[in-house]
C-alpha cells in the first residue's frame, strides 16, 4: 500500500505493564482501517521512571509505522491515554516528546481512565469508569458539566488498592508470614518461589530490595502486579482460602472507588441519577 502524507492516526494505551499502540488509516476509501498493532514495555513513568517510559513510547511508535510501511511524516494526529498522566506537567511532557518523535503530528493527551470509559459508552465521555490492572483508578464524567471527578490512580504508596499491584503485594507478604507462622501456609508458596526462580522464601530478599546498589525484580509495579495471576490461579486450581481474602479485598477496593466516584458526582443508589458503570483492566477481565 503506498503511503501518502498526512495519512495516519497513532492511538497509544500506555499502561503500568504494558503499552498498546495502534496505526489506523486516516484518509482515503479505507479511513479507520487499522495498519498495524504492537504492544511494549509500560510507559507509565511513575513505574518504570521517564526515560524508560519514554522509550517504550518510540519502540511503540517507531515499531507500528514500520510494519505499515509508513514514515513519521505520514503521521497526522497522535491520541494518548497514559496511566500515570496526572498533573499538567504530565500532559506537557509527552506533547514534547510526540513532538520530538513526529514533528508534525498534532497530539492530544489524557489519562487512561478517558480511553477505558469511552470504550465503553461507545465512545461517549459521559458515565463512571473504573480502571483495575497494575494499578487502579477510578473517573466520572457527567453529560453537560465539564468538570472530572477522580478517584485513586495515585500509585501504592498513596492508598490505592484494588489492583494487581495490590494483590501481588498481599501475596508476597502471605507467603512470608506462612513460612515463619505469622499466617497459614498455602499454595501460594510453591507458586511464588516457582515463578522467581528461588527455592526458599528467603530467596525471595534480594529480589524483592536488591543488592550491591541494583534495585530488585519487585522495584518495578510491574513485576509485583504479575504475581497477581499466580493468586486467581491458587484460588481457582486449589481452593486456596489465602487467595481467595486477597482477592475479595481486592474487589472491596474495586467498589470503594466507585462508590468514591459516585457519591461525588451525586448520582447511583442513593440519589436519582443513573450513569453507566463501566469496568475495565486486567485484573477485571480475568
Amino acid at each position: 500500500m503506498a503511503s501518502s502524507e498526512g495519512s495516519v492516526v497513532i492511538g497509544v494505551d500506555g499502561g503500568g505493564t504494558k503499552t498498546a499502540v495502534v496505526a489506523f488509516r486516516a484518509s482515503g476509501d479505507e479511513d479507520g482501517s487499522v495498519l498495524a498493532r504492537k504492544v511494549v514495555e509500560s510507559s507509565n513513568r511513575n513505574s518504570v521512571g521517564s526515560e524508560a517510559a519514554v522509550a517504550a513510547l518510540r519502540n511503540g511508535v517507531t515499531s507500528v509505522l514500520q510494519e505499515a510501511g509508513q514514515d513519521v511524516k505520514d503521521v497526522k494526529y497522535i491520541a494518548l491515554c497514559m496511566s500515570g498522566c496526572d498533573t499538567q506537567d504530565d500532559v506537557d511532557f509527552w506533547i514534547k516528546v510526540c513532538k520530538d518523535l513526529l514533528p508534525e503530528a498534532k497530539t492530544a493527551v489524557e489519562n487512561d481512565s478517558v480511553a477505558a470509559l469511552c470504550s465503553g459508552t461507545g465512545g461517549k465521555l459521559e458515565g463512571i469508569v473504573v480502571i483495575s490492572g497494575t494499578g487502579s483508578i477510578g473517573l466520572g464524567v457527567l453529560k453537560g458539566r465539564p468538570d472530572r471527578v477522580r478517584v485513586g490512580g495515585m500509585g501504592p504508596l498513596l492508598g490505592d488498592r484494588g489492583n494487581g499491584y495490590f494483590i501481588g503485594q498481599a501475596a508476597l507478604a502471605a507467603v512470608a508470614k506462612g513460612e515463619d507462622g505469622r499466617g497459614p501456609k498455602s499454595p501460594l508458596r510453591d507458586l511464588v518461589l516457582g515463578r522467581f526462580g528461588v527455592e526458599s522464601v528467603d530467596g525471595l530478599i534480594p529480589i524483592a530490595y536488591g543488592r550491591d546498589g541494583r534495585p530488585g525484580r519487585l522495584a518495578e509495579w510491574g513485576e509485583v502486579a504479575g504475581v497477581a495471576g499466580l493468586v486467581m490461579e491458587a484460588e481457582r486450581k486449589h481452593g486456596c482460602l489465602v487467595a481467595r481474602k486477597i482477592l475479595e479485598e481486592c474487589g472491596d477496593g474495586v467498589a470503594e472507588i466507585a462508590e468514591a466516584v459516585a457519591e461525588r458526582l451525586a448520582v447511583g443508589r442513593a440519589h436519582e441519577e443513573r450513569v453507566s458503570l463501566v469496568l475495565a483492566g486486567g485484573v477485571l477481565s480475568h
